[in-house]
C-alpha cells in the first residue's frame, strides 16, 4: 500500500490504462457520429452510386456502431487491470493479440490504405508491450503466484 491507503499501481499499468481509456474514447467518439449519420435521414440515390453505394454506406455505419459496446469494454477491462485482476490482465492480452493480427487482415481484404492497418497494431502492440512489462505481471499476478 503507497501513502494514503491507495494501492500501488505501478506505471505501465497506468499508461496501459490511459490507453485502454484512450482507444474507448475514440472507438466511443466514431460510434456517436456513426449514430448521428444514420439518423440524419440523409436522402441518397443508390441508382447513381451505381446500386451498391448506399448498402455499402448502410452497412459500414452500423458496422461502426458496433463500437460502442467494445469501448465500454475495453474501459471497464482497464478498470480491473488497475485493480490488479488476473483475468482482465489474460482477457486484454488476448484482445489486443486478437486486434493486432485482425486489423492488417481486414485492411488487406477490404483494400484500405495501410494506416488504417498500421496504426491499430502500434497500439496494439504498444499495449502489449506494457501489460507484459514484470511491473505489470506482478501488479496483475494471481494471489497464489505471488
Amino acid at each position: 500500500m503507497a501513502a494514503g491507503g491507495r494501492p500501488y499501481v505501478p506505471v505501465p499499468v497506468r499508461i496501459a490504462v490511459t490507453g485502454f481509456n484512450a482507444v474507448g474514447g475514440v472507438m466511443l467518439a466514431l460510434a456517436l457520429a456513426a449514430l448521428g449519420v444514420l439518423l440524419s435521414g440523409l436522402q441518397v440515390d443508390p441508382v447513381a452510386q451505381g446500386g451498391t453505394g448506399y448498402l455499402d454506406f448502410v452497412l459500414f455505419f452500423n458496422a461502426v456502431l458496433f463500437l460502442s459496446p467494445l469501448a465500454a469494454v475495453l474501459v471497464f477491462l482497464g478498470l480491473r487491470i488497475k485493480r490488479g485482476e488476473h483475468w482482465a490482465w489474460l482477457a486484454s492480452l488476448v484482445f489486443w493479440g486478437f486486434a493486432g493480427t485482425m486489423m492488417p487482415l481486414l485492411t488487406w481484404l477490404l483494400d484500405a490504405p495501410t494506416s488504417f492497418g498500421l496504426v491499430p497494431v502500434l497500439c496494439a502492440g504498444t499495449l502489449l508491450g506494457l501489460l507484459l512489462t514484470p511491473q505489470a505481471r506482478i501488479h496483475c499476478a494471481e494471489p497464489d503466484d505471488e
